[in-house]
């Protein structure tokens, strides 16, 4: 595979583009092209894929796509592409495992192929906004789930009354006081080993990032640390900065990608396309051994419709199939926390992804966006579902997706809004409030009844 320095050699060499001519004149053509030449349409009878030949098909458009607009860097306006056979090359040397934690809790993340009887990696936590006095017990709760492999830590966005600004040197110390909070965390679950693999997701200038990864702080080269592009297929030298110096550690490197559908890629094929251009970009320039995906739907800022689902399905599909690389995926639900919504939301998600052969995170409330929206018991439902569903086939999932779906589609546009962490979930016994768990027990005695999936109940 090219070495990481010749990528840097054409990010200072590569061809000479505006950021806006590499957008209309390069990369829209090129998917108008691909979808065309390999005839990706969408067959609506499905919201889970179950061809693999199309999944296949998919892959190869997206080398031939990526071959073409490679990836763009905002600082120098140049594109660093790479021939087919580059491409080719690295998807054979692209690492096939990840190795994450210590001691008891270290495991391995790798991929799997769709239909796989495999357990699915089960990862928790939520790098969302968090206000300081709750982030602590909240890592506590997150790391006391046992089935959970990984998890991700929470975003500070308060310092006492002060609240934190990206490249403010609050930023710095939001991050560390972030990371402290994750492994102390961990050691009063007893999970001391446990690995961390958002890292420093409350930085988001990359000298922060660094600064804020310093070992003295608790991290460690077998946590992971996500270096994310832009939309689409941008990057600059702040996430290679990132790169270079987690290369020079030897720490695990993950690339995370949101990819719109309605931006530049267009519809559910484009979106499926670009899904899978991403993880060549990720291996190739980002040198990533794991990988994240976080789809969302331009217009609804969620993962829950029916062709962001399809999309993610083929996308998952031909990477599981063609890379076999470590890979998760990160879905967002319209609906808040303590919802009836949320949670068939969630379960379309995960049905689709582990059949599909993609590792699980919790799906994300309220698209993410409240101060305190995630709550423990999304966490304990992921990884619930994650076992329960060992095995299920595409056909399997793609039927129940469909008598899933219209219990909540009509209500994208304008969802509950759901409760906060505060409203809905104790922290000092760990467990729901009353109203939550009653809330919890009936929808998963739903599921077992409706579906057969047996979850656990508080």
């Amino acid at each position: 595979m090219i070495n990481f320095i010749d990528v840097l050699d054409r990010c200072a060499n590569g061809p000479m583009m505006t950021q806006k001519d590499y957008d209309m004149k390069l990369f829209i053509p090129a998917m108008r092209r691909v979808l065309k030449k390999y005839d990706i349409k969408w067959d609506r009878k499905e919201v889970v894929n179950t061809d693999d030949s199309f999944a296949d098909r998919v892959f190869e458009a997206a080398i031939e796509f990526y071959s073409e607009v490679g990836t763009y860097i905002t600082d120098t306006e140049r594109v660093v592409k790479f021939t087919k056979s580059e491409i080719l090359e690295g998807i054979e040397d692209a690492p096939k495992e990840a190795y994450f934690g210590e001691g008891p809790d270290r495991c391995v993340m790798k991929g799997i192929m769709p239909d796989s009887n495999e357990l699915v990696h089960c990862h928790v936590g939520s790098g969302t906004n968090t206000t300081e006095d709750v982030a602590l017990r909240l890592v506590e709760a997150y790391a006391r789930i046992t089935k959970a492999k990984t998890i991700s830590i929470p975003v500070i966005n308060t310092l006492g009354h002060l609240r934190t600004a990206a490249g403010a040197p609050t930023e710095i110390f939001a991050g560390i006081r972030a990371m402290q909070y994750g492994r102390e965390g961990c050691r009063r679950a007893g999970r001391p080993g446990l690995a961390i693999i958002d890292h420093v997701s409350s930085c988001a200038s990359g000298v922060s990032a660094i600064a804020v990864s310093a070992p003295q702080f608790g991290a460690r080269a077998s946590d992971g640390w996500l270096v994310a592009p832009f939309a689409e297929l941008k990057t600059d030298y702040h996430a290679l900065n990132q790169v270079a110096y987690l290369l020079a550690w030897g720490a695990n490197i993950g690339q995370e990608a949101g990819p719109l559908l309605g931006g530049y890629a267009g519809g559910p094929e484009g979106m499926a396309v670009l899904n899978v251009a991403y993880s060549f970009h990720g291996t190739l320039v980002m040198r990533a051994n794991y990988h994240l995906i976080y789809p969302i739907h331009m217009r609804y800022v969620c993962s829950t419709t029916e062709d962001v689902l399809w999309a993610t399905s083929v996308s998952t599909q031909a990477i599981a199939r063609n890379m076999g690389v470590p890979y998760y995926t990160l879905m967002y639900a319209a609906a808040g926390a303590a919802t009836e919504m949320y949670f068939w939301e969630a379960l379309a998600c995960y049905l689709m992804l582990i059949s599909s052969g993609s590792g699980i995170e919790d799906v994300h409330a309220a698209k993410g966006k409240p101060t305190n929206g995630c709550t423990p018991v999304d966490m304990e439902f992921t990884c619930q579902v994650g076992h329960a569903c060992r095995g299920i086939t595409r056909k399997e999932a793609n039927e129940m997706v469909k008598r899933i779906l219209p219990k909540y589609i009509d209500q994208i546009p304008d969802p509950p809004a759901g409760e906060r962490l505060e409203d809905c979930y104790d922290l000092e016994w760990f467990r729901p409030k009353p109203h939550f768990e009653k809330l919890y027990n009936k929808i998963i005695k739903d599921i077992k009844s409706e579906f057969g999936i047996d979850i656990y109940r508080y």
